[in-house]
């Protein structure tokens, strides 16, 4: 079972993905950048890291962007592979593609479609790509 966080500032939104991850592994969730902050160095002191983080872009306290690029350094610093991230806004805005391209593994414009968001994941979580 994977280790999932998932990141949107919508509780509907939210509810949605976990559903739709139920069968994929544990999902903890956030609202916001602090919650999904903490979740994420919890998860790493315990040596529990994420297998996959999704990120809203558009959150109340910080850009979908810098989350993404706080994690990246965290798992740095920490010398742990990084988890795959997966971006995820309502808008297909292009230079918020373009500016997490290197740093995020895949891209999702709401609304999410269960069959895509699986394809996604077993894209990027299948064993060959290891």
């Amino acid at each position: 079972m994977m280790r999932i966080l998932l990141i949107d500032d919508e509780p509907i939104a939210l509810t949605k993905l976990e559903l739709m991850l139920t069968n994929v592994g544990h999902c903890d969730t956030a609202v916001n950048g602090v919650q999904a902050t903490e979740h994420f160095v919890r998860s790493i002191n315990e040596n529990q890291p994420y297998d996959l983080v999704t990120i809203d872009i558009e959150l109340p306290d910080i850009t979908g962007l810098d989350l993404l690029n706080r994690f990246c350094d965290l798992e740095e610093k920490n010398g742990i592979s990084p988890s795959k991230k997966i971006m995820v806004t309502a808008h297909s805005k292009v230079d918020y593609v373009v500016k997490s391209r290197k740093k995020c593994d895949a891209f999702l414009v709401k609304p999410i479609r269960k069959a895509t968001l699986l394809e996604k994941i077993q894209a990027l979580c299948s064993p060959a790509s290891e």
